[in-house]
């Protein structure tokens, strides 16, 4: 299929999608848009010994924490929703602890249930999960890493807001322009196949999705570690991408050819791109420094520093 601008934009806007709703991770499956549970209960009990005195007095001891099962609804819609519900199948058949991040929540949890509906030839699955929860205890430490946590998780909402922002300022310059952006005379790397489904600004808008639902919760990273982990993991993904992104729109200002609207379109989104880049990944590296701070890391120097 040619990388028309319908085609271009229809993927831009897909891309901008992918923020609407705070996404969900379980493992190393995210769900964002409409995989989002529709539902997600939680909750527990006190577990109280009462002791009953002579005259009708009572004693109530408080023993302990008892939080529930999270019970959580949702579907998966599209050609790829039998093998993601399949990701959720195979994670409980394995039985072991995996990462959940969501509703407020960023926890370590065994998969206790899960059951999903075949609708519509498969392109519609609703799904339930029960996921049983780990101990709860009272924070009595850890301020300081739950504010970073916030900070984390801030820097990657601004970063997503940024590259959101300056992909719907691309498709807007796309639409002026009539032909396939891909002819420009100089350009390295094609806008359509930098912003396009699977390109490397959708990569990036992806991690730093997972990244800021994961810090979200502004827990004490310190103390889930798989969770910190996967946040670790999540933001050198989004560095490696923006140095890439960078790399590539450098090398298309560098060489553009200005040969009427076309070549001055191309200019004009790069150079967009190119700054956008530049400042998601200052974000990155400051939530990249909190986290290793958070978790009591080594930092190897900065994620992104190629501009």
């Amino acid at each position: 299929m040619s990388l028309t601008l319908t085609n271009i934009e229809t993927a831009i806007g897909s891309i901008g999608r992918l923020s609407a709703s705070a996404p969900v991770q379980i493992g190393s499956l995210v769900l964002t848009g409409m995989e989002v549970p529709d539902r997600i209960r939680d909750g527990g009990q006190q577990q109280v010994v009462v002791h009953r005195l002579p005259g009708g007095g009572r004693v109530l001891d408080a023993i302990g924490n008892d939080p529930s099962r999270l019970e959580l609804e949702g579907r998966f819609l599209g050609p790829t929703a039998f093998a993601r519900s399949q990701m959720l199948k195979q994670m409980r058949i394995a039985g072991q602890p995996v990462a959940f991040s969501g509703a407020g929540l960023t926890l370590t949890v065994k998969i206790a249930e899960f059951s999903c509906d075949y609708q519509q030839k498969g392109v519609v699955i609703p799904y339930r999960l029960v996921l049983e929860q780990p101990a709860q205890n009272v924070a009595a430490s850890g301020t300081s890493t739950s504010s970073l946590s916030s900070l984390i998780g801030d820097d990657a909402a601004n970063a997503i807001s940024g590259i959101t922002d300056s992909l719907n300022d691309v498709a807007t310059i796309a639409g002026n322009i009539t032909g396939e952006l891909g002819s420009v005379v100089g350009q390295v790397t094609p806008i359509a196949n930098m912003v396009g489904a699977g390109g490397v600004f959708a990569g990036i808008q992806s991690d730093l999705t997972t990244a800021n639902g994961l810090s979200g919760a502004a827990v004490n990273l310190a103390s889930v570690p798989t969770g910190a982990a996967s946040l670790v993991s999540s933001l050198e993904g989004a560095g490696s991408g923006l140095t890439t992104a960078l790399s590539q729109t450098g090398a298309n200002l560098e060489g553009v050819s200005l040969n009427g609207a076309a070549g001055l379109s191309t200019l004009t989104q790069n150079a967009e791109l190119h700054t956008t880049a530049a400042q998601s990944g200052a974000l990155v590296n400051r939530a990249y420094a909190n986290t290793i701070t958070a978790t009591d890391g080594t930092q190897n120097g900065p994620l992104v520093s190629a501009w």
